[in-house]
């Protein structure tokens, strides 16, 4: 049965407290908070969201103080509960439930309407029972389907572990009959494949019932969406992975449809009644610091704050590299304890030379298509450092592709004297037109001093600024490809699958670079003003449309192994290694432009979460082969509880003293990973 006007559901799966990327049900990668999320979503302005948690029913590691956006308590509900301040849009939740209070506390919770999966095929009056009580209208029949042995579909449950033995079609007629309102329809094997819908699936249950069915599995591009409405007469299409990958990505997915000749309500941008940039309650953000600043004035500079002889949750690290369970950027653990950190390095190092071949091609395609023909423009705008990723990055597009770049430079005003030669060096080496954007020292300052006590990062103003500089100017002159290095939530944790393709979005710098706080959050602290924050300010979503602006990964693209393209760039372009060691990480060759990020600011991450740059470093050569694990481990061991001597230099900056700094960042430990005897901080030593 096909609806007058067909809907387009963005779905999010949410596994312990984080929605999750899913692939055939079985591989489970983890994207990041899903307020956030949810709330860039709103801005879109969707036609209805869904969300399916398919986790233990525990949280994960947004029980973070770093975050502006986390939750108080430990279920579920807890959760729905923070999403539903930002979900400005229907909400149909699913997954957990087995009673009908399980029902009414997600409806009072925010929810729409529930979906029921398991406990329906296990109890079908319960689908009687709860369209009764709250209605046909708010009861959804969730059927995750799969094709079995002999090639027929059968319908699975609990996770689409279980065969039922019950038909897809079949159980649609049973549910209906039920008092069933809606249909939920999931291809177990085409989830996260990016093959497209399994119309043929799809066409079985639409014709079998009277209700509407939404159509999910399989979405790969935008132009998998229109047939699932138009042959396999959906009455809405769904799709979980592909709204995670590229910027405004709702709005180019309605696009294609009503191109196909879908009718579909049009989505807009700007509407007065959305604010992208979220607004910030003065008044609890102020109780915030300040209780803050009064857990800091309890510190005792000769022993600290006593909260307890053990961490509170015991810490297990991945069995091939040094990774954490409880990790600055979340990730997950199969069965054999292998982080998909290690999983995803695993499927990069199985692409074979003509895959990563066929991938340059597509590189080649997508740049000619922005080349600029007239010579009156940059091609392309590439974020650069002036580190050995930078370097490496021009090399390929402008002396491989054959590019006229421009490069652009956040200057944070921390390089070492080895990564400021790198830096202008470039506009030499590369012969090339260079723009470096120099905020303020005094807002700088300023917001180092306020980011440190609000988050326990001092780089906020860097993160952020290094993913909204290159932004900016690409809008300012009308350059609408704009090009990073790799992904780095991709390569630490694997936060994608190497086929997705990810691209820079504003969620994502909002959410990892930014930990949810904007520029918005500093104006009127510490005397800053609108005008002080303007290079934090990312381009509107109108004029991120208007020129169709992408921030391209060329990580994804190109074979990246910085251990093998660095000697390449110091002998053909002159770029230098540090010449003395770091404090608190062996390489020489990472982080020259900001001298605080393998020093103060790392080591604010070992006091959150009890590891540090070493461990980055580390976990990274034992997936190229270039250390073992009992390597890495001694490695870990020495540099990351060592307190770093730039320090000093930061102190001095910004007005700090020692003790000061050290009673702030206790306040910011993890007691999951840290725990206090009488002799001072205790973390568990990795294994």
């Amino acid at each position: 049965m096909n609806a007058q006007v067909s809907r387009l559901i963005p779905v999010l799966l949410l596994k312990d407290g984080l929605i999750v990327r899913s692939q055939t049900f079985s591989v489970h990668q983890v994207i990041g908070n899903p307020m956030s999320t949810v709330a860039r979503l709103s801005d879109w302005n969707v036609d209805e969201l869904l969300i399916l948690s398919i986790g233990s029913g525990l949280l994960s590691d947004l029980r973070r103080d770093d975050l502006h956006q986390a939750y108080v308590g430990t279920s579920t509900i807890n959760v729905l509960a923070e999403i539903a301040k930002v979900c400005f849009m229907p909400l149909t939740f699913g997954g957990g439930i087995r009673t009908l209070q399980d029902i009414e506390d997600r409806l009072i919770n925010g929810a729409d309407k529930i979906t029921l999966n398991t406990e329906a095929v296990r109890n079908p009056t319960f689908i009687s029972e709860a369209a009764r009580r709250f209605g046909e209208q708010a009861i959804v029949v969730s059927i995750d389907a799969f094709k079995n042995a002999t090639g027929a579909y059968e319908v699975a449950v609990d996770g689409g572990k279980v065969g039922t033995g019950w038909d897809p079609a079949n159980w649609a007629r049973e549910a209906q009959e039920r008092g069933a309102g809606e249909i939920f329809l999931n291809s177990i094997d085409r989830d996260g494949t990016a093959r497209g819908f399994d119309l043929e699936l799809s066409q079985s249950v639409t014709l079998a019932v009277n209700l509407p069915v939404i159509l999910c599995g399989g979405v790969g591009s935008y132009e998998d969406l229109a047939p699932g409405l138009l042959e396999g007469g959906a009455a809405a299409v769904a799709a979980a992975n592909i709204f995670h990958f590229r910027e405004l990505s709702y709005i180019h997915a309605k696009e294609a449809c009503l191109a196909a000749g879908v009718e579909m309500r049009p989505t807009s941008l700007g509407m007065h009644y959305i604010e992208r940039e979220p607004r910030y309650d003065r008044g609890s953000e102020n109780a915030r610091l300040t209780s803050r600043l009064e857990r800091a004035e309890a510190f005792k500079p000769e022993g600290g704050v006593v909260v307890g002889s053990l961490p509170s949750v015991e810490v297990r690290w991945c069995t091939e590299c040094v990774y954490p369970s409880l990790s600055a950027a979340p990730m997950e653990f199969d069965s054999d304890g292998v982080c998909t950190g290690c999983q995803m390095a695993r499927v990069k190092s199985a692409i074979p030379t003509s895959a990563w071949e066929a991938r340059r091609e597509i590189l080649i395609d997508l740049v000619d298509a922005y080349r600029d023909k007239s010579g009156g423009r940059y091609d392309c705008i590439v974020a650069v450092s002036g580190g050995k990723d930078s370097y490496f990055q021009v090399h390929v597009l402008k002396e491989e592709l054959g590019l006229n770049p421009l490069l652009v430079t956040y200057d944070g005003n921390n390089w070492t004297e080895v990564g400021w030669r790198n830096l202008l060096r470039m506009r030499e080496v590369f012969h090339v037109d260079h723009v470096i954007v120099q905020p303020s020292v005094r807002t700088l300052v300023s917001l180092n001093r306020q980011a440190f006590v609000t988050m326990g990062d001092m780089n906020w103003h860097a993160h952020v600024g290094i993913m909204t500089t290159p932004m900016r100017v690409a809008v300012e002159h009308g350059i609408p490809l704009v090009f990073y290095g790799e992904h780095g939530y991709l390569d630490v944790s694997g936060q994608f699958s190497m086929d997705d393709f990810p691209e820079v979005t504003y969620r994502d710098r909002l959410e990892h670079f930014g930990r949810g706080y904007e520029w918005s959050y500093f104006e009127g602290r510490e005397g800053l003003e609108k005008r002080d924050l303007i290079t934090w300010m990312y381009p509107t979503d109108e004029e991120i449309q208007r020129i169709g602006l992408r921030g391209i990964f060329l990580g994804n693209y190109i074979e990246w192994e910085a251990n093998t393209h660095t000697p390449l760039m110091i002998e053909r372009y002159g770029f230098e290694v540090n010449s003395e060691p770091f404090d608190r990480t062996y390489r020489l060759m990472s982080n020259l432009d900001d001298m605080h990020e393998n020093g103060v600011h790392d080591y604010l991450k070992y006091v959150k979460f009890g590891y540090g740059r070493a461990t980055d470093h580390a976990s990274k050569d034992i997936r190229a082969g270039i250390i073992s694990r009992a390597e890495a481990i001694e490695l870990v061991r020495h540099y990351d509880p060592i307190k770093p001597r730039d320090l000093t230099r930061w102190l001095d900056y910004v007005g700090m003293s020692e003790v000061e700094f050290d009673a702030i960042s206790d306040t910011f430990r993890d007691h999951r990973v840290w725990g206090h005897d009488n002799k001072g901080w205790l973390r568990q030593e990795i294994t």
